[in-house]
């Protein structure tokens, strides 16, 4: 699409997103990308297998067909690892959408509980304890009520097929809270529309627009998910229903996308409240066009999950096709590529996505705590050239840049 030029990848601005807390704690110019190295197909083929374990009671370890001695990637990923992060996925998008329509109310017990003697469900913050006011635009609450239940429906699917399977996962910890205020000053500050020692607030509850805006940052995300995860699987009644939920979520990201073109061509604009570095009131910023606020998102998913330019925004009014060499007026209601494809994510670039990171950690953002894979842990960590330093953001060299940043962060 037209629309679609990035700047420099040395002018962007990355905020690194504390585990513990959500916040950001980097607001220098970096280029994080320039040596980022993701988990590609063939890395996961050949270096994953030895983090499966069948030691452990809710550890589905791979096919039988993962035996076969070539370089398929399903030999080293097992169907219950696919749907294991598939199910973390839809846990996240199931309590955003449930506690906006459901007076702040999420899954109940009976779906978010793991197999007996398993793991505990985590904690949700959820952004509030009441359910976003759909009055003024009751159509949007029909459409987040649909979509609700859609999400409700693939928990419960991937629970039961987990469970079969003997890998059913509890719900890990989700925060929708802090998640959000970070993902906004990432957003705004890569885009410079606030200054790199400004925090934004983001209330993806305080209204009807505000909503779509929350939901336009996953729904885009597992699209790509499900898309790139399907080549793991093995067994084709997965990959059926796979393909099933892919087109689900399909439906929800351009519904999403076409809701928001639309308030963006009637000149919809966005407010948010800032904070300073002592987290003070530092007023709100000026209005922002819709359309440079959705772009600010894409380029900040760009900027964390590595260095190919594979996401795209909604464009905006200018936007245009190439038909027989043509430039024709369009919108970007499907973001794809010049096949007509919609882009894959590795499960290592959708974990830098949710954990609002761009370097290899394995907590973050949306799951303070990581995501729960146990058929394969290794799953559950980002991409990235950063060195892992366990389950903290920070990096192991003291003299590192990351390390200054956590711990002015926590002065």
């Amino acid at each position: 699409m037209a629309d679609h030029t990035k700047q420099d990848e040395g002018e962007r601005r990355v905020a690194i997103v504390s585990g513990s807390t959500g916040k950001p704690i980097s607001n220098s110019r970096r280029r994080f990308l320039s040596n980022a190295g993701m988990f590609s197909a063939g890395l996961v083929g050949s270096t994953l297998l030895a983090a499966c374990s069948d030691g452990d009671s809710n550890v589905a370890v791979a096919q039988d067909n993962n035996d076969q001695g070539n370089d398929d990637p399903r030999d080293a990923v097992s169907d219950a690892a696919v749907l294991q992060f598939a199910l973390n996925l839809e846990y996240l998008e199931a309590e955003y959408y449930l506690r906006a329509v459901n007076n702040g109310m999420g899954l109940q017990d009976d779906t978010i509980s793991g197999m007996d003697g398993g793991m505990s469900p985590g904690t949700v913050i959820g952004p509030r304890t009441t359910s976003v006011d759909f009055m003024s635009e009751g159509l949007i609450g029909r459409y987040a009520a649909e979509i609700a239940s859609d999400e409700l429906d693939h928990v419960q699917f991937l629970r039961t097929g987990l469970q079969g399977a003997g890998g059913l996962i509890a719900r890990p910890a989700i925060n929708l809270r802090a998640s959000f205020d970070a993902a906004a000053t990432v957003a705004l500050q890569n885009a410079d529309a606030i200054n790199s020692d400004t925090t934004a607030l983001f209330d993806p509850y305080g209204s009807p627009l505000a909503f779509l805006i929350g939901a336009f940052i996953f729904e885009d995300v597992g699209v790509s998910a499900y898309k790139g995860g399907a080549r793991f699987l093995s067994n084709p009644d997965f990959l059926e229903a796979a393909a099933g939920i892919l087109s689900v979520e399909g439906y929800h990201a351009g519904l999403v996308r076409t809701v928001l073109t639309a308030r963006a061509e009637d000149g919809a604009t966005v407010t948010f409240p800032l904070r300073d570095s002592d987290g003070n009131d530092a007023g709100t910023t000026d209005p922002i066009p819709l359309y440079t606020v959705i772009t600010a998102i894409s380029d900040a998913r760009d900027l964390v999950d590595g260095d190919t330019d594979l996401d795209q925004g909604i464009g905006d009014s200018d936007s245009t096709v190439d038909i027989y060499g043509t430039d024709v007026d369009a919108t970007n209601i499907v973001p794809t590529d010049d096949s007509g494809i919609t882009f894959s994510r590795t499960p290592a670039q959708v974990h830098n996505v949710v954990y609002l990171n761009p370097n290899a950690v394995s907590q973050g953002g949306f799951f303070p705590e990581g995501t729960r894979i146990p058929a394969m842990p290794s799953l559950t960590t980002s991409g990235g050239s950063a060195p892992m330093g366990g389950d903290d953001t920070s990096m192991d060299d003291p003299d590192s840049d990351t390390d200054t940043m956590e711990e002015a962060s926590n002065s």
